[in-house]
């Protein structure tokens, strides 16, 4: 296989040429030679073929004699240990400098499951297989009008495939989308097919405005010719823009402007639970979190100096620093500090998080803190001075009540979408409930799931819906938890590992989120601690709904441990989400008959779906993982 790190010695799209340092001049014939051969079944190519080939109008004992000479002179090209054709005494095979061309790398990558070796293959193609060869003879002529035919409809079944597979998940614009389409509109810059593909691909990615100009495009071409875009264009144009009309991102919260004087805070000296002071690394955390908010201009941070040496003694000193609101923070055991925003006048505490401080987070938790925390913090106090006795709509509250007692049993699609309908009438009633946009948010993604992950709008939309959650009330967990899983999904591994943490800093006793947190964690490759997580979520919620035993035997089966997994699924009320982990620990635990049985199942929920892309659905960091499901589905009798 070409490997990544190979350079293209041999160009034979586009106008040919040879890239290998040597400046001599390289027979055209050559060229041909070498395509004729890596495009013959099984690379294999009889002399009598090629000589026929490329001199079809001289006697074929001269033609024979031409081609002697011509491999004579292509030797000079390679060497021993890198032949460009390795021949016998009846045929030609092309050698490893050959399979260096960007013919070899374009008719291996479109056969391969990486989605980055197909877009290298792709790219390669520069052009014209062969642009500008001499074609006066009949047999050549025809042989390469065959040939650039086939290699064109190659291209673009390949390319149609490649963008639906990039953009699968939604997330970021893929990079590849841009210089894909321009390899293929330099190809055949009037497929109109290949636009629709395009624009497609963008709207899958949640790029809009570079489906339109993509769009622009086409019609600039076709003024050139003097017609107008096709139905089907029309049609996907008018989707698109009804997705945009329908679906976009609603509008987030206006932030919160604190009016008034300007609230002061202080930061207390931590302090352990026994009263004892903490550890020069924990004040040394407090600081950096203090200092992470002096750049706020809507409240006051008084100084630490001040506020822990005055905050530390037993006279009035304290109360010299003016303080309207102060920071506690309280170490417990095995580092687990909880910090707590407490109102002076009233001594309530208005905002609270915890987080471990271990070796492995602390460098986490140092950046949360000081910049994602200390900004939850600060709209928490502007939301405090703006409306301190905020309550929810009472019917707001109903409906969101509704919804999560249908989120709580069993996970179907009737109930999902009927669950939904309830958070957004909750949301609409009170656009400030931020756990109801979260919560739509959960809805979309599990149903992107169930419906077999072939709808990256649905993630689009979670994640609008999560990061409103967010803007709403940066100081509330569920929505930083819903932004996590969405990112992960989207393959987003670090983002999701960053928005796990700060979710679990901010609610470290939500069973929902510790379940979650599981799960992500199984798919970073962290299995200990994802199975941890997984036993701290059952504690806190020992009769769960089916989702836990879901991500349970999920966890399970990427542990190894295939009967626990039935186990588990054998708690759920309904095991129909389950199906992938059901199919997968029968085959892999040797009960084939139990396996075909659920993969029979499994296949009228994502019906036309291969193995291997219903293996691709779990969001690994670690392929390897997936390649496993990929073998256990075949086990299965899945395709």
């Amino acid at each position: 296989m070409f490997g990544d790190t190979e350079h293209i010695a041999i160009r034979l799209f586009g106008v040919p040429r040879f890239e290998v340092g040597k400046q001599a001049f390289f027979p055209a014939k050559g060229f041909v030679l070498i395509a004729a051969i890596l495009l013959s079944p099984g690379q294999i190519l009889t002399r009598q073929a090629a000589a026929s080939l490329l001199w079809e109008d001289v006697e074929q004992k001269r033609a024979m004699g031409n081609l002697r000479q011509l491999l004579s002179r292509l030797q000079s090209f390679a060497s021993e240990e890198d032949p460009l054709i390795v021949m016998s005494a009846t045929a030609l095979t092309a050698g490893p400098m050959a399979s260096r061309s960007d013919l070899a790398l374009f008719l291996s990558a479109v056969q391969s499951d990486d989605i980055a070796v197909r877009t290298r293959g792709l790219l390669a193609v520069e052009g014209e297989l062969l642009h500008g060869a001499d074609t006066g003879q009949e047999q050549f002529h025809l042989w390469l009008l065959s040939e650039r035919n086939r290699m064109k409809d190659l291209f673009f079944g390949s390319l149609g495939q490649l963008l639906e597979d990039t953009t699968r998940f939604g997330g970021r614009t893929a990079a590849q989308i841009p210089a894909l389409a321009d390899c293929a509109l330099r190809l055949e810059e009037d497929r109109e097919e290949t636009y629709r593909m395009v624009i497609a691909a963008y709207a899958r990615a949640g790029d809009l405005a570079a489906g339109e100009r993509i769009y622009d495009r086409l019609v600039r071409q076709l003024r050139i010719e003097g017609r107008g875009p096709e139905p089907a264009t029309l049609a996907l144009r008018r989707r698109v823009q009804g997705y945009a009309a329908s679906h976009g991102e609603k509008d987030s919260p206006a932030p919160i402007r604190a009016t008034g004087k300007r609230p002061r805070v202080a930061f207390i000296r931590p302090a352990r639970i026994d009263g004892a002071s903490a550890g020069s690394i924990v004040q040394a955390f407090v600081e950096d979190i203090a200092n992470s908010l002096v750049r706020f201009r809507t409240f006051a941070v008084l100084s630490p100096h001040s506020s822990f040496a005055a905050g530390s003694r037993s006279d009035d000193s304290y109360g010299a620093l003016r303080a309207d609101y102060r920071v506690e923070a309280t170490v417990f055991d095995q580092m687990r500090v909880s910090f707590a925003l407490i109102e002076e006048e009233t001594g309530e505490i208005k905002w609270a998080l915890e987080v471990v401080l271990n070796d492995r987070q602390l460098h986490a938790a140092f950046r949360l803190l000081s910049k994602q925390v200390a900004a939850a913090l600060a709209e928490q106090i502007e939301r405090l001075q703006m409306e301190p006795t905020r309550l929810h709509d009472a019917g707001a509250y109903h409906h969101l009540l509704s919804g999560q007692q249908m989120l709580s049993g069993k996970c179907d699609l009737p109930l999902l979408r009927r669950s939904r309908a309830e958070f957004r009438k909750a949301a609409d009633l009170d656009p400030g409930m931020s756990v109801a946009r979260a919560r739509i948010a959960q809805t979309l993604q599990l149903e992107w799931l169930m419906l077999g992950g072939n709808d990256p709008h649905l993630l689009h939309r979670a994640k609008a819906e999560a990061e409103a959650s967010v803007e709403s009330d940066p100081a509330l967990g569920i929505g930083h938890w819903m932004s996590a899983v969405v990112a992960l999904y989207q393959r987003d591994f670090e983002t999701s590992a960053q928005k796990f943490f700060e979710a679990e800093a901010l609610a470290p006793n939500s069973a929902d989120l510790l379940l979650q947190h599981a799960d992500a964690l199984a798919h970073f490759g962290e299995l200990s601690l994802a199975w941890e997580r997984f036993q701290q979520a059952i504690d806190l919620n020992p009769f769960a709904p089916d989702i836990y035993w879901w991500a349970g035997a999920s966890i399970a089966l990427k542990r190894e441990e295939y009967q626990t997994a039935l186990q588990l699924c054998g708690n759920m009320e309904d095991d129909e989400p389950a199906l992938r982990v059901l199919t997968a620990s029968h085959a892999l635990s040797g009960n084939l008959l139990a396996a075909r049985e659920t993969a029979r199942r499994l296949q009228e929920n994502y019906p036309g779906m291969t193995a291997r892309e219903i293996s691709g659905l779990s969001p690994d960091r670690n392929p390897a993982a997936n390649e496993k499901l990929f073998q256990a589905f075949r086990l299965a009798g899945i395709k």
